[in-house]
């Protein structure tokens, strides 16, 4: 992912509207480009801001950028973990099935 594509997918990382295909590449981006970093924390200041101040779910907005990115890894981990776990079930499945067969 390049610096365009990182800076378009920011308002959908923050608003949690960005696909799990793309989360990878974003937090992969924003761990690598300083430049994008800080634009992040810019455009997460200044919605968490705006949120706060229309009253918008603003006890459940997480005022902390680098949380919100370290919660992302967080579960996008999980959710490889979750993948590999059902992926194993479905072989083990397979293989029952063939045995029984």
């Amino acid at each position: 992912m390049d610096c365009r594509e990182a800076q378009k997918s920011i308002i959908p990382f923050i608003d949690d509207k960005l696909a799990v295909r793309d989360l990878e590449a974003f937090l992969k981006h924003m761990d690598l480009c300083e430049n994008c970093r800080e634009e992040y924390d810019v455009y997460y200041t200044m919605i968490a801001g705006m949120r706060y101040l229309e009253g918008e779910n603003a006890e459940a907005f997480n005022f902390d950028a680098w949380q919100k990115l370290q919660s992302a890894e967080d579960y996008l981990l999980k959710y490889k973990l979750i993948l590999v776990a059902k992926i194993m079930v479905f072989v083990l499945l397979c293989i029952g099935a063939v045995w029984f067969l």
